[in-house]
This record gives C-alpha cells, sequence and structure tokens, in this order.
C-alpha cells in the first residue's frame, strides 16, 4: 500500500495549489502585464488562474512562490502525476465570491474579503480510501505485477474519487479576508503560506479536518 499511500499524500499537496514550503527564487513581474486597476480584479485574476491550473498566470498576481505541478510531482511516474493532476482539477472546482475591498489611506496595501462555496473533502476522502481498501485487498490476488499493479490502483483511485466527486454538493464555506501590496503600480495577493484559514479553504476544508 505503500504507492497508495504515496498518492494520496500527493493529492493533498496538489489540492492546496501552493508549494508552502518552496524556497526558490521568485522569477521577477511579467511587465508586459497590464496593471489590475483594483485589489479585487488581482485576486480574482490568481483565483480563476488557479482554478485553471495555470499556475504561470497566477504567478503573476501573487507575492510568493506559486510554485507548479511539476516541482510537486518530481520523483512521481508518469500514471501517478497524471492521476493526482485529474483529481486536483476537480478539487478546484470551487465557487466564490469577493467583497468588501479596502484600500488604505496610502494606496499601498488593501483586503478583500473571500467566500469560498467548496466540496468538503475531508469527507469525500475518507469515503475514497473506504472503497479503496476494499478494492486493492482483490487486487492484490490477481497476480499482477507491482507495475501493473501500481497502474490499476492509480486508475481505480482516480475513478472513485471522480465518481464521488462529481456526486457530491459543495456545501462548505469558508469565510477569509486576503491582504494585498501595490507593488511597481500593480496589486499583489501577499505571500500567504502562513495563512491557513485560506489554505483551509483552497484544501475544502482539509487543514480543519486533520488537526
Amino acid at each position: 500500500m505503500k504507492t497508495t499511500k504515496r498518492i494520496i499524500a500527493l493529492c493533498l499537496i496538489l489540492i492546496m495549489a501552493f508549494t508552502l514550503a518552496s524556497c526558490g527564487s521568485k522569477s521577477a513581474p511579467d511587465e508586459s502585464v497590464e496593471p489590475e486597476p483594483t485589489p479585487s480584479m488581482a485576486l480574482d485574476s490568481m483565483l480563476k488562474a488557479i482554478q485553471a491550473m495555470d499556475f504561470e498566470t497566477a504567478q503573476k498576481y501573487y507575492a510568493g512562490d506559486m510554485g507548479s505541478l511539476e516541482d510537486l510531482n518530481e520523483g512521481s511516474d508518469s500514471s501517478t502525476a497524471d492521476v493526482v493532476t485529474r483529481m486536483l482539477k476537480e478539487a478546484l472546482n470551487f465557487d466564490y465570491t469577493l467583497s468588501n475591498e479596502m484600500i488604505s489611506a496610502d494606496g499601498k496595501t488593501a483586503t478583500v474579503d473571500v467566500v469560498f462555496l467548496t466540496y468538503n473533502m475531508g469527507e469525500i476522502l475518507e469515503k475514497v480510501m473506504t472503497e479503496l481498501i476494499a478494492r486493492a485487498s482483490a487486487l492484490q490476488q490477481g497476480g499482477m505485477t507491482s507495475d501493473e499493479f501500481q497502474t490499476e490502483m492509480n486508475n481505480i483511485i482516480a475513478g472513485i474519487y471522480e465518481d464521488i466527486i462529481k456526486k457530491a454538493d459543495k456545501d462548505l464555506q469558508i469565510s477569509i479576508t486576503v491582504g494585498l501590496t501595490k507593488t511597481d503600480g500593480r496589486w499583489m495577493v501577499n505571500d500567504l503560506k502562513d495563512s491557513i484559514d485560506f489554505m483551509d479553504a483552497l484544501t475544502g476544508g482539509l487543514i480543519s479536518y486533520s488537526s
């Protein structure tokens, strides 16, 4: 079950969308991108890019290190990388609304309230693991090679997850306040690596669920 545990662990990390512990250098802002006129528009652009799994574009609105799927999948075989990407795509299908934009008197900082409506990922992953354990026991008796077993397990995990999440309701609501800073005339979302609330929202409550 080591492969299974690795896949689930990667999925939990990927759902977060950011590489929180990354120490790599940040790329300079792309000066060809038109400045966002408001903090809300910058945050909205970042969230839309994350949902589209376009982390290169999301980085243009984020002061921290956005990372990439390639970074997080480093060392994984293609089958495992494919399954976590499929799972991430479903998990990032959250809804959100922005409100209460507040800009400081000096015009250098701002805050925007975000209300996320998303899946309860803790409950969903519990269901995935319950069904996976039952199917894994049957597979282990099938006389497969280790590579065949791993590929089949990857397909089963993705299939179970996609079936469950497509039937699930977005019934988890999380409200947070996001800070932004104006840099070189452009609003940038502050580094959120220490924002447990934001990460909890992006992961469908997994931070709260696991604590």
